[in-house]
């Protein structure tokens, strides 16, 4: 078995993808395997990587897969690990960089403490510009109380600066949802519901990088609606597997803020005429899903998102002209 595969979903990225290619090619671990899923771009990313991988040969392995037609990052990352043989699985985008050791810090970390998941910080690149991007801190070994709750409630996404046991995904099935939006949020607060124990590398060893071509810098009026989606099915996945009632305060505080709210403001964002009707609709789907939400600990301490939360119920006309300028001043991903 080899150490780690990792898994690359190819669209549009040929002006990327060497790059991304040469920090993997480069890697101090060699027992590792790099599988490629085509999910049917528009350009010539899958030629470009295999003259690149022909060219450059070196320890690791690859393979060349593809998804049926194009189907978005996450059914072409399920691709991906339904093929992989590794110990733990990794997904890098095709347009980003890793540092050299990004898998043998975090393969070692994950054997040092037997951890499910293992994780490093990560630096966003936009126009030259870099900001680090990180997750908390916490102890490494066993995750669960305390230590679940404050993870659960203070990461940031970032599931490409995690590795994952494979036997984990395999045993909970945890997979991408075929959602456009939010599918790696899901990915990612599945695993950590089901993860027992974690790791921690506190350093930037993945480099996320954002272009103008980049999916989250697309204008998009229906991705609200795939965000919104995608923590439904977070909901129901934690439900079936039990994991819902010793969670419950942790996933409707998610829920609240980055299925609705942020559900909400990528539709303000995204659309040039918002309308009342829409955002009233969204509200009554978060009643069904967390009734109860003014209650919530995480909610009630967390004033800026009572605020925020306030501004769109009751001021909606006011959210509708003042948010979109505030999202780009602020550089907040949607």
């Amino acid at each position: 078995m080899c150490k780690v595969s990792i898994v690359i979903p190819v669209y549009n990225a040929s002006a990327y993808i060497e790059d991304c290619l040469a920090s993997l090619t480069a890697q101090t671990m060699d027992n590792i395997n790099i599988l490629l899923v085509d999910d049917h771009g528009r350009d010539d990313s899958m030629e470009c990587a295999r003259r690149f991988v022909e060219a450059h040969p070196s320890g690791k392995t690859f393979r060349f897969l593809a998804t049926p037609h194009n189907m978005g990052p996450g059914p072409a990352r399920n691709v991906g690990i339904e093929a992989a043989q590794g110990e733990y699985v990794a997904f890098i985008d095709s347009d980003d960089v890793v540092e050299p050791d990004f898998c043998e810090q975090l393969y070692q970390a994950a054997k040092q403490y037997d951890a499910d998941l293992a994780y490093c910080q990560a630096q966003l690149v936009k126009d030259a510009e870099t900001q680090l991007m990180s997750n908390p801190v916490i102890e490494s070994g066993a995750f669960s109380g305390e230590k679940r709750s404050f993870f659960l409630t203070h990461y940031t996404t970032l599931f490409v600066s995690f590795l994952y046991r494979r036997s984990l995904l395999n045993e909970y099935g945890i997979r991408f949802p075929a959602t456009r939006s939010a599918e790696d949020s899901y990915f990612l607060t599945c695993s950590l519901l089901a993860a027992k124990r974690i790791a921690c590398v506190d350093k930037p060893l993945y480099h996320y990088l954002v272009h103008s071509e980049s999916l989250s810098e697309s204008l998009n009026p229906k991705r609200y609606l795939d965000k919104v989606k995608s923590f439904d099915l977070l909901v129901l996945f934690a439900r079936e597997k039990g994991l819902y009632e010793t969670n419950q305060a942790e996933l409707d505080y998610i829920y609240l803020k980055k299925g609705y709210l942020l559900g909400v403001l990528t539709y303000i964002y995204n659309e040039e005429c918002p309308q009342q009707l829409t955002i009233r609709k969204m509200y009554g789907h978060l009643l069904s899903y967390v009734p109860d939400y003014k209650h919530n600990i995480y909610y009630r301490a967390d004033y800026r998102l009572r605020l925020l939360h306030v501004l769109v119920k009751h001021c909606t006309r006011l959210a509708f002209k003042v948010l979109p300028y505030y999202i780009r001043k602020s550089g907040m991903k949607l």
